[in-house]
């Protein structure tokens, strides 16, 4: 396991859009149209520049997994954030959907401790190619290990039943439950202390 750096944009980027197309939250998220592989690339690259400033990307030694973990307030957002965000709002999620998105992602955000101080577990995902050969578990001990090393709990959301069942095997509770009636999503609100 190792971090990723700038070299490692298209591996990255190409494991995330592979999750992506299976996750109802990120498909509520981006524009629903012809472009919506392309669209599925602009939020894997958003995702991948956001958390590459962060230093928050876990590659797998077999470079088959990626998860995106950090500690929550451990960054200031500053210009290149917001360009990035101005970005993905005209590329993946489109003008006419990013009030929707922005309210659903402040009630998201109000449901996390306030503090800020928790480990935040953005994304976890592994290629077609490297599913069962175990870089899903030498992910989850590397996040595990270093929420440990600084005493600090993880947060996350779920929008699929199959992965929070999966989290809650590995000490994870849900501590809210989010019905998002307009979009027909379930979302569960996890942590592990």
């Amino acid at each position: 396991m190792y971090k990723a750096s700038k070299a490692d944009e298209k591996l990255v980027i190409d494991i995330i859009a592979q999750s992506f197309p299976s996750n109802p939250s990120v498909l509520s998220v981006i524009k629903n149209d012809k472009k919506e592989p392309q669209r599925m690339q602009w939020l894997a690259r958003y995702v991948f520049r956001t958390a590459l400033r962060r230093n928050a990307i876990f590659i797998s030694s077999d470079r088959c997994g990626v998860a995106i973990c950090y500690r929550f307030n451990s960054h200031k957002e500053n210009l290149m954030d917001y360009w990035n965000q101005l970005v993905l709002a005209f590329t993946a999620i489109g003008i006419e959907r990013i009030f929707k998105v922005l309210k659903r992602d402040n009630y998201v955000k109000n449901q996390r401790p306030k503090s800020g101080d928790f480990m935040y577990f953005w994304f976890f995902g592994v290629s077609d190619a490297g599913k069962g050969k175990g870089a899903a578990y030498e992910l989850q001990r590397a996040v595990f290990k270093d929420a440990e090393e600084q005493g600090l709990p993880i947060y996350l959301e779920t929008s699929i039943a199959k992965n929070k069942r999966v989290y809650e095997r590995f000490g994870f509770e849900v501590y809210h439950t989010w019905n998002y009636i307009s979009e027909g999503i379930t979302l569960w609100f996890m942590r592990r202390k």
